[in-house]
């Protein structure tokens, strides 16, 4: 009969079960089927097999190390206790140093031979002097006597081996950890060994957190063998037995081993939210960012614990600098989550702090965080211009694009409408110093918000700049913007730019196409079939989705194909249904984002009654084929 003994960490929020081939004896005397084991490793005390992890309503099959009793005496006995580290490990590095006055092996030899007692620490220091010795050969003194070398490279096999074997029986764990931290080719063939040895400890607990993570570090640097990357998986029992002992100290290396981490992984990260839950008020910003690294590494997403790290963002605004401000925010960023509370964060910081702010590249990052949610905060965006004012002498031109798009992307009027002016009288002079697309940018913002750099246009579309220009993409961009001015601005004197010929063309959204599909019906039974248009492009402008109207309402027979664009019409007699995205909004807002302000200004100058749909209610309201209700939505939106 084979007898199975394991220690079991009680937790409220985990439950073990056992499984395999054999038979284990547990408190309860409970028989446990266990379907799969097996005994890869070379040690005879080792026994590999799979554990039921219970979390909440997850259970996962993990796999565990179990340790062959050789008495069964040690079942009915206390249960020992792991021996208290003293300052043996704190010595061996005084060690080391009395063996580095060795000058040959048999000095080391001889200072062996002296101690009382040979120790797991002096064994160490012993066998890394001897392959110093060896390694470094300038540094043996040489001996002429034949018998020397012979006899000395006869006995350090022997001494070695015994050598090793102290090491290994060592109750100190820290000394084995020293062990595999070494580069000794003495010693690097035996270091499975030791890990397997380091393996039975972690099943036993005799590890501590940092323990843990050192011995994980070690098996993640040589994740280059399987027999490693095997063993990794196996650690979670030490660090769930040391739940207790995970704080806020220490929680930051357990995330950042997750990434060697396979079968246990999701066990790892459950375990690990279940103590950021506990431990977040006491982290300190160094160590989260730490811990938002790993999230961004993982490409983790959990909402529990998003809102973990908004909650600790919004709670220690007052202990962040300016760097570790900007590298969270970036973070939140690249985990592309935000919510009410790092919004308020982000408010809180800048009006705490906003006057004091020296850097520009962080109100850049500010303002690449609101432009990413689409936040129209305007306290935010108030302050921010303030600052782009007050420093405008110190921000490089090619970082004017990083402050000007915001504003116009959001279709936000600062406060100060000087900032205009002031840029593009900068920009008048020094516009071949900006990236191309960032000054297409930089003009088309301008037009979002009603703002006409006539000027700058003027003098970029007329020089050997634009000449140079090749990229398609690009090009649309500069026709967009001189037509843009040309329907607007009375005081332009576009366009500019021949008609457009080869561009690209210009396509509908494919998930507005798919709901105009479903609601075309609808769309006839209210105004006729042919009244109504689809996805219709205004010809002799330019290639734009900007000129594209998702649903046109015309008189009979004046369709897409057959409507004379060129005849003058009158004012909202055509009516152009715009079926707008959920990014086509601000968050949280019936603000409409720049372009599409943009888009109605357009089709209403050019004779066109604009009428916005929302996309989300549509789909609502058509997938649960209430049909009444979308017509009467329809009809309320026109006004009819």
């Amino acid at each position: 009969m084979l007898v199975l003994w394991r220690s079991y960490t009680k937790s409220n929020t985990t439950k073990t079960l056992l499984s395999g081939k054999c038979n284990a004896i547990l408190p309860n005397n409970e028989n446990l089927s266990r379907n799969q084991s097996n005994n890869d490793s070379n040690n005879p005390e080792l026994i590999n097999s799979t554990m039921l992890h219970e979390i909440g309503y997850n259970v996962t099959e993990l796999p565990v190390v179990i340790r062959k009793l050789k008495d069964l005496s040690d079942l009915n006995g206390p249960e020992k206790e792991v021996p208290k580290r003293n300052n043996k490990s704190v010595n061996y590095h005084l060690i080391q140093e009395e063996f580095k006055q060795c000058v040959d092996l048999r000095d080391v030899f001889s200072l062996i031979t002296k101690c009382t007692k040979i120790t797991p620490n002096i064994a160490l220091g012993a066998i890394e002097r001897i392959y110093d010795l060896e390694r470094n050969t300038k540094s043996v003194t040489y001996n002429s006597n034949e018998n020397y070398y012979s006899n000395v490279y006869f006995a350090k096999g022997a001494i070695l081996d015994k050598l090793l074997k102290v090491v290994m029986k060592t109750e100190d764990t820290q000394t084995i950890l020293n062990v595999l931290k070494t580069n000794s080719s003495l010693i690097v063939p035996h270091k499975n060994k030791f890990c397997e040895e380091l393996l039975l400890r972690v099943t036993d607990n005799k590890l501590n957190v940092d323990q843990l993570y050192e011995f994980a570090s070690f098996l993640l640097i040589n994740n280059d063998d399987q027999y490693y990357i095997d063993m990794i998986d196996k650690l979670w029992v030490g660090f769930t037995a040391n739940e207790a002992n995970v704080n806020e100290s220490n929680i930051e290396k357990i995330f950042t081993i997750l990434h060697g981490l396979k079968v246990s992984k999701k066990a790892m990260i459950t375990f690990l939210e279940h103590k950021l839950i506990e431990l977040w008020p006491k982290i300190t910003p160094d160590c989260m960012v730490d811990i938002m690294d790993v999230f961004i590494t993982e490409k983790y997403f959990s909402v529990q614990s998003y809102g973990i790290l908004a909650k600790w963002f919004f709670s220690n605004i007052h202990a962040l600098h300016e760097d570790a401000f900007l590298d969270i925010i970036t973070k939140f960023i690249l985990l592309n989550y935000t919510d009410d509370q790092i919004e308020g964060g982000v408010e809180k910081y800048i009006k705490l702090k906003g006057h004091k702010i020296k850097s520009y590249i962080l109100i850049i990052g500010i303002l690449n965080y609101l432009v990413k949610f689409q936040l129209r905060n305007e306290q935010i965006l108030n302050i921010c211009c303030d600052h782009y004012l007050k420093n405008l002498n110190n921000i490089p031109v090619s970082f004017l694009n990083s402050f000007i798009h915001p504003i116009g992307f959001l279709y936000f009027k600062p406060a100060n409408q000087r900032l205009w002016d002031i840029t593009e009288t900068i920009l008048l002079e020094s516009y071949k110093k900006v990236n191309i697309q960032d000054l297409c940018s930089i003009m088309l913002s301008y037009i979002y918000v009603r703002e006409y750099p006539t000027r700058l246009v003027t003098k970029v579309l007329h020089s050997e700049y634009f000449t140079k220009i090749s990229s398609l993409h690009l090009l649309q961009k500069f026709y967009l913007i001189d037509t843009a001015l040309s329907v607007e601005c009375i005081e332009y004197g576009g366009p500019l730019l021949p008609k457009d010929q080869g561009l690209e063309p210009v396509l509908q959204d494919q998930r507005i196409c798919s709901l105009i599909n479903r609601v075309k019906h609808v769309v006839f039974d209210i105004f006729g079939q042919n009244r109504v248009s689809f996805a219709v492009f205004i010809p002799n402008l330019c290639s734009d989705a900007n000129f594209i109207i998702d649903i046109m309402i015309h008189p009979i027979g004046l369709g897409s194909d057959t409507f004379n664009w060129k005849l003058k019409t009158v004012k909202n007699r055509n009516i152009a249904l715009l079926i707008h995205l959920p990014d086509h909004y601000c968050t949280k807002s019936e603000q409409l984002i720049g372009p599409q302000e943009m888009k109605k200004r357009h089709l209403n100058l050019l004779g066109f009654k604009v009428v916005s749909l929302k996309y989300i209610l549509l789909c609502q309201l058509s997938m649960s084929y209430k049909h009444k209700e979308l017509e009467k939505y329809m009809l309320d939106s026109i006004g009819l």
